[in-house]
């Protein structure tokens, strides 16, 4: 069987296009760019210095990787997911981790451990930098060759895209120097177990591991739905 088509991520982008992107999702984790914000053109073009058909390029990667939607007869925006809908991503991208958890061989091969621990290196190195695109690339990093110890591609590809997926829930961890901290001690929690074949530490912390990052997104935009739910 063939492997699953490469994500958009893995096409290489024009410079200016990445660019742009890179500068989109900065804004997102800052909150410059909140839920709902509508992306227009020519504000795009000049906050980021850009030509009309790079900006437009960049939003239809985005709008490809699910981070910006385009609702009917409305512009490029930032969605805004509803209490259900954040539940029911989750739930899925539980069931992903958790499946990737228990597929993974364990031991794990050395050289593929240590391409492991060098990415949570990099990671927490990002992390004391403060660079928050460096944080988010690093962390997509970290957690594509974690997950990818499972060597089903599919499975593989299929956390990816809900990476991207829940990028507008998540974003804000990045940001937030308790959520970065913590992000970086799970890191090494999972490489540990993976080191010491830990199979049940390891499907403990790949669910858990996202809590953090979602409750900043439901106490930013969604505290009112979930009290109103209870």
């Amino acid at each position: 069987m063939k492997p699953p088509a490469r994500t958009p991520r893995d096409v290489d982008l024009p410079e200016q296009v990445a660019a742009v992107i890179a500068a989109i999702e900065t804004d997102i984790i800052r909150g410059r760019i909140l839920p709902r914000t509508r992306l227009i053109e020519d504000h795009l073009m000049e906050d980021y210095d850009a030509k009309r058909h790079v900006v437009r390029a960049a939003l239809a990667e985005l709008q490809r990787l699910g981070v910006v939607t385009k609702p009917r007869h409305r512009g490029a925006e930032l969605p805004l997911f509803t209490a259900e809908e954040l539940d029911d991503l989750y739930a899925m991208r539980t069931v992903l981790h958790r499946a990737a958890a228990q597929a993974t061989p364990l031991p794990v091969p050395r050289a593929r451990l240590s391409e492991v621990t060098a990415a949570m290196k990099a990671h927490a190195a990002a992390a004391r930098s403060g660079d928050l695109i460096r944080i988010h690339r690093e962390n997509m990093a970290f957690h594509r060759l974690l997950f990818g110890l499972c060597d089903n591609p599919y499975l593989a590809e299929s956390i990816r895209l809900h990476d991207w997926l829940s990028f507008p829930a998540r974003a804000y961890g990045a940001a937030d120097p308790g959520a970065l901290a913590q992000a970086c001690a799970e890191h090494e929690a999972m490489v540990r177990a993976l080191r010491e074949q830990d199979r049940e530490t390891l499907e403990h912390l790949s669910v858990t591991h996202m809590e953090r990052a979602r409750q900043l997104y439901v106490q930013k935009f969604l505290a009112g739905q979930v009290a109103q739910r209870r």
